[in-house]
C-alpha cells in the first residue's frame, strides 16, 4: 500500500509541478515505479563522482534527518527536493525526489566542459520561493502517506518489540549469580560495523542496550553515560573501516547534543539506533555527495553575501560543519580555499560595478565587502592584471 501511494503520489506531484519526481525504495536502494529515462539531463551526466540513484539517496537520508524535507545539490550543481516516507515502525523506507532543476540563471551553474549544457534549456527554472513550496507541499504528502508527523518519525529508527524482547533477555542474565556485562558483544559490534553489517549491528546494539539498562540501575544519567561510552565504540569502529575522521567528529557534536534532552530509556535507545544507522550509511555511501552539496551550498551563501563582512564561523554554521571541516574540504573539491572563493566572488562583482562610471571606486570596495580601499586594489590587481582605475578606464579591454 505504502508503494502504490508513494508511486501515485510521485506522478501526480510530476504533472502538477512540471518537473521530474522520482519515486525511490530506500531499504532496497532501486528505483520504485519508472525509473529516469534516457531523455532525462542526469542521463546525459557524465561525473564520475555522480551518480543520480545514490544522489537520490542521499537526499532521502537527509530529508529524514530534518524532519521531512531537505533541498541540496547534486555534484554538478542541480537542484534537487527530497521528502522522506517512514514506515509503521518510524524507520527510513522510501521517498520522493524532485529534481533537477534550475534555481537561479543557467551561467551560474557549473558544468563539465559543456558536455551538456545545452541541456540546461530543458530543465524547469524555480524561484526560490518555489522551490521552498515544492518542499513544503513534498513534505505535507510524505507526511500523509507514512501516518505520522516527520518530527516523531525521525525519532523512533528501531522496532520496540525487539528491544523488550532483549529487556527481558538481559533481566534474567542480570539476576544470575556472577554477571558481567558482556564486554565482548563491544568487540563483536566493532567487527560488524566494520564489515558494514547494518542488521547485525543493530540486532547486537540492542542487546547491549539491555544489559546497560539493568547495570545502570535505571538511573538515566547513568544510562545517557554508558550510551555515550557505547556510541564511541560505534565511531571508532566506522573510523577504523574507513569512514572520514572529520565527518564522524562533526556528526558526534550533533548527536552529543541530542542525548543531553533525552528523557526515557526509549529515546536513549532511539538515540543510539540513529547514530549507528547514519554512520553506516552516511559515511561510507554519501560522503563526495554530501562534499560537493557543501561546496554549492556555500557558494550561493557567498553570492547572496559578498557584500557583507563574511567570516569562516558563520560560513560553517550555515552548512552545519566545523571551520577546520569545511576549509578542508571546500579546498579538496574546489583546488581553492574557501577566503581566496570568497574574494574571487567579490572581484567578479566588482568588474561589473567598475563599468559603472557613475560608482565612485571607494564606493565599489565597499559594496563588494572590502572594508579597506588599498587591500581591494591589491586582490584586483592580483586577480584581474590591473588596477580598478586602469581597468574603468579600458571599460574592461585588457
Amino acid at each position: 500500500m505504502l508503494v502504490e501511494q508513494c508511486i501515485s503520489c510521485a506522478e501526480h506531484l510530476a504533472g502538477l509541478a512540471q518537473v521530474q519526481v522520482s519515486c525511490l525504495d530506500v531499504l532496497q536502494k532501486r528505483y520504485l515505479g519508472s525509473p529516469p529515462g534516457e531523455n532525462t539531463f542526469c542521463f546525459y551526466c557524465h561525473r564520475e563522482d555522480c551518480e543520480a540513484l545514490n544522489t537520490c539517496l542521499y537526499g532521502c537520508h537527509e530529508a529524514y534527518r530534518w524532519n521531512g524535507k531537505y533541498i541540496y545539490y547534486c555534484p554538478v550543481g542541480m537542484i534537487f527536493v527530497a521528502s522522506s516516507v517512514s514506515d509503521e515502525q518510524g524507520r527510513l523506507a522510501a521517498g520522493l525526489v524532485a529534481g533537477p532543476l534550475l534555481m537561479g540563471e543557467p551561467e551560474d551553474y557549473l558544468l563539465q566542459d559543456g558536455v551538456f549544457s545545452g541541456r540546461l534549456e530543458v530543465l524547469p527554472v524555480f524561484s526560490t520561493r518555489r522551490v521552498n513550496d515544492l518542499a513544503e507541499t513534498m513534505a505535507l504528502l510524505t507526511a500523509g502517506i507514512s501516518g505520522r508527523a516527520h518530527s516523531f518519525a525521525g525519532s523512533v529508527v528501531y522496532e520496540q518489540e525487539k528491544v523488550l524482547g532483549e529487556l527481558y533477555s538481559a533481566r534474567q542474565q542480570f539476576e544470575e549469580p556472577g554477571y558481567r556485562y558482556p564486554i565482548d558483544a563491544e568487540k563483536k559490534l566493532q567487527a560488524l560495523i566494520y564489515r558494514r553489517d547494518k542488521k547485525g549491528s543493530l540486532e547486537l546494539l540492542n542487546q547491549l542496550l539491555g544489559h546497560i539498562y539493568f547495570v545502570a540501575e535505571y538511573d538515566l544519567d547513568t544510562m545517557k553515560a554508558r550510551a555515550l561510552e557505547l556510541a564511541v565504540v560505534i565511531s571508532r569502529a566506522t573510523i577504523e573501516a574507513g569512514a572520514d575522521l572529520n565527518e564522524i567528529f562533526v556528526c558526534n557534536e550533533s548527536f552529543i547534543r541530542e542525548l543531553e534532552k533525552l528523557t526515557s530509556v526509549e529515546d536513549i535507545g532511539a538515540w543510539l539506533s540513529a547514530l549507528l544507522h547514519r554512520f553506516i550509511d552516511y559515511s561510507f555511501d554519501f560522503s563526495r555527495i554530501k562534499h560537493s552539496d557543501v561546496v554549492f551550498k556555500v557558494a550561493e551563501y557567498v553570492k547572496n553575501r559578498f557584500a557583507e563582512k563574511l567570516s569562516l564561523d558563520e560560513i560553517a554554521e550555515h552548512v552545519s560543519l566545523s571551520k577546520s571541516y569545511l576549509s578542508r574540504i571546500f579546498k579538496e573539491e574546489t583546488g581553492e580555499s574557501l577566503s581566496a572563493y570568497v574574494n574571487k566572488v567579490r572581484i567578479d562583482k566588482a568588474k561589473l560595478m567598475l563599468l559603472d562610471s557613475g560608482c565612485a571606486l571607494v564606493d565599489v570596495a565597499s559594496l563588494c565587502g572590502f572594508e579597506d580601499q588599498s587591500y581591494f586594489t591589491k586582490v584586483f590587481k592580483r586577480l584581474v592584471g590591473v588596477s580598478p582605475k586602469r581597468y574603468r578606464e579600458s571599460r574592461g579591454n585588457i
